[in-house]
């Protein structure tokens, strides 16, 4: 028996794709047996190899060729076929709709789980059929570079699906290890494999991953807080670090102690908008400031970031609040000396 199997994929930007190919995996007395197909297409048709076993792996490479011509071997897909394999799908749920699919650090993200073609319990049906395992990992990123550092594992909590259905949870919390966990960056993936017993290597029925931002935060530099000013503060500045990948970010000024949900006016200069893939950082100067105060008394300076999340509210980054005291007062007595 031949399979006719139709694969699309894509590269990951800015890498040079080397050669691409199928490896077929199948489980015959015991030993694994493996053939590579060689693709030469984004997407086409190409025909396995001869179905023995009950079942067969079918994983999806490319070679990405790197600085210095080094070779890196990359898994892009993976699927099981088999007489009695369940169909099953994996998606990440996120408030953000971007794809791949993402969240923040402090943000609860889902996974909706679909099976079909579960096998009822027979005598007539092998135990494999009758049950699939889910298991959760994780991969870490560097904070700087946002780019995988190779480190990563499994949780340890794990279950069992022995029925048909869809299933959902919406409420599950990045788990990513690292001393301040709103500043992990990483991924987390839901695989869904095939019980043990199936006669061919472990592998996944579907898997779904969500990348996990870290929490932005900043700091106002150049104007201290509860100081008086003779003038408005000239050296202004903002330091912004990890800024969600789509956000807007900016400054706002308003009369009065920092309160929270006030409305204030805005410092053009301030304003930076991104829409990337990963994190941003910015350094932001407080140039028209005085525009926003324009009378002597108490002022609050605060750093807002508008992202996906929070129903689009802004999320309050950082604030400063100043007295302004440019009225010079003077104490004098005036008299007159009358000579008699």
């Amino acid at each position: 028996m031949r399979l006719s199997m139709i694969f699309a994929f894509c590269l990951a930007a800015g890498a040079a794709p080397g050669a691409d190919f199928i490896r077929q995996i199948q489980m015959l007395g015991g030993a694994p047996v493996i053939y590579d197909i060689s693709i030469s297409s984004n997407n086409g048709t190409v025909m396995s190899n001869p179905l023995v076993a009950e079942s067969s792996v079918f994983q999806l490479y490319t070679t990405i060729i790197g600085a210095n011509n080094i070779q890196t071997l990359v898994k892009l897909d993976e699927k099981s076929v088999g007489t009695f394999l369940p169909s099953v799908t994996v998606q990440a749920l996120s408030e953000d709709p971007y794809f791949p699919p993402r969240t923040r650090a402090d943000k609860p993200y889902g996974i909706r789980i679909t099976i079909a073609g579960m096998q009822p319990d027979s005598p007539d049906v092998p135990a494999y059929a009758k049950s699939v395992q889910v298991a959760r990992s994780y991969k870490l990123y560097d904070s700087s570079t946002y780019l995988p550092t190779g480190q990563g594992g499994d949780y340890a909590d794990s279950f069992t699906f022995r029925t048909n259905g869809t299933f959902v949870d919406n409420a599950i919390l990045p788990r990513l290890p690292g001393e301040r966990p709103t500043k992990t960056a990483g991924e987390e993936s839901f695989t869904v494999y095939l019980h043990p017993g199936s006669g061919v290597p472990q592998s996944e029925l579907g898997k779904a991953t969500v990348q996990i931002w870290p929490v932005a935060d900043g700091v106002i530099e150049g104007i201290e807080q509860g100081k008086t000013y003779l003038d408005v503060p000239q050296s202004g500045s903002i330091a912004l670090r990890d800024l969600y990948p789509k956000s807007v970010t900016y400054a706002q000024v308003y009369r009065g102690p920092q309160q929270t949900g006030i409305e204030g006016i805005p410092l053009p200069s301030t304003v930076v908008a991104f829409d990337t893939y990963a994190p941003q950082n910015a350094r932001l100067t407080l140039a028209d400031l005085e525009q926003a105060a324009d009378d002597d008394g108490l002022y609050t300076i605060e750093v807002l970031t508008i992202t996906p999340f929070n129903d689009g509210a802004p999320e309050l980054l950082a604030h400063v609040t100043f007295r302004l005291k440019r009225t010079l007062e003077v104490n004098a007595a005036v008299t007159t000396i009358e000579k008699r």
